[in-house]
């Protein structure tokens, strides 16, 4: 199976992943079509017809281009999130905002006989709380999502596994806008229970020639090319950690 998260509209990014697991057949997708890239009705439409319902959770950005509400990001990330959001608003239409909306934040499923979590941030808050893999309050996590075998989550960007107890959360990382300094997009395979972090590298500049002037601005797309090409790595360490 493959685990995905924050595709972003980065249409090139999700299309080289599922061009490297050719055999991977069943997808779970914790959240985040929309937002920050240039094609979400190509990435929308990718999720209704290939993620089953009980294997798709809805992101703090999916719900905010739903309901045109405000994804509640971080500062230096409003801005960008506000215009892009304004995009998809534009060019998606009722129908898939309404499947947006419609979707659940939190799953739970039985995946090869293991008990299986799936939510965007963490159970707790399962759309906004920002939650590095590492942080003490994982444990009250894996209390609140009931102590499954696996606890599947995104948000951060950031790919990375952590063991409490019994149980395994991973967070395979963003494909569609990475902030851990690789611009290549992070995913992680599931193989009868064992998890492997991988990535995939794409044409960066296939997806900035995406971005329509108008109606984004030159320096909107500056900033969200120099987010692509660098993984986010040149943000401050200080705000990286508070990005959502």
């Amino acid at each position: 199976m493959l685990i995905i998260s924050d595709i972003h509209a980065n249409w090139p990014a999700l299309l080289a992943v599922l061009n490297a697991e050719p055999e991977v057949g069943e997808v779970l997708c914790l959240g985040d079509l929309v937002d920050y890239g240039p094609q979400p009705l190509r990435c929308v439409e990718w999720a209704i017809n290939h993620v089953p319902a009980h294997h798709l959770v809805q992101g703090n950005h999916d719900w905010a281009v739903a309901f045109d509400k405000d994804p509640h990001c971080s500062p230096p990330y409003r801005r960008l999130a506000r215009v892009t959001q304004a995009h998809c608003l534009r060019i998606i239409g009722k129908g898939l905002c309404s499947f947006l909306g419609e979707l659940l934040p939190r799953r739970s499923f039985v995946l090869d006989g293991a008990a299986c979590v799936a939510c965007h941030a963490v159970p707790s808050d399962p759309q906004f709380r920002y939650l590095p893999i590492g942080a003490e309050r994982w444990k009250t996590e894996v209390e609140h999502a009931g102590h499954p075998d696996f606890l599947f989550v995104g948000h951060t960007h950031v790919p990375g596994e952590l063991r409490i107890e019994g149980t395994l959360i991973l967070n395979p990382g963003s494909v569609g806008q990475p902030k851990d300094g690789d611009p290549r997009a992070a995913y992680a395979v599931w193989d009868n229970g064992t998890i492997t972090l991988r990535r995939a590298a794409y044409d960066v500049e296939e997806t900035v020639r995406a971005y329509p002037t108008p109606p984004f601005l030159p320096d909107d797309v500056v900033e969200l090319a120099h987010l692509l090409r660098t993984g986010g790595g040149s943000l401050p360490q200080e705000e990286m950690v508070k990005v959502s």
